[in-house]
């Protein structure tokens, strides 16, 4: 007998970059339809940056399980910006299970995965699109 997850003990966690947000969007909104909770760490150095009018309507509607961070800055290798918002992230989690998901360029994988495995995350709990 397989072991089921409670759906509402996940937590997704989307590290992406505006490329990378135009391949997670649907499966971010999909999360939250269910009843996952999902926390966006977006990379953009625009303020009008892709799916901003989306976000702001799934955080409406889905208030209470939804966390969007958006950043300007770019990143730089060895940057502390990151680390400290996924310490923040992964210190301030409720749920069982932790599941990161990195989508964008080369640099941001790279750097996210870095610190994430710094932080004490396992690897099969990264996934990278």
């Amino acid at each position: 007998m397989q072991a089921t997850i409670d759906k509402t003990s996940l937590h997704f966690v989307y590290v992406v970059d505006e490329e990378g947000m135009s391949r997670i969007f649907a499966d971010f909104k999909q999360k939250l339809v269910l009843q996952h909770h999902a926390t966006l760490i977006y990379f953009s150095p625009e303020d009008n940056f892709i799916f901003k009018r989306e976000l702001e309507i799934l955080q409406r509607r889905y208030s209470s399980q939804i966390i969007l961070h958006q950043m300007g800055e770019k990143l730089i290798d060895g940057s502390t910006s990151i680390q400290e918002l996924l310490e923040v992230v992964i210190n301030s989690n409720t749920k069982d299970n932790l599941i990161f998901i990195l989508s964008g360029d080369e640099e941001l994988g790279h750097i996210a995965s870095n610190w994430l495995w710094f932080l004490g995350i396992r690897k099969n709990q990264i996934q990278m699109y």
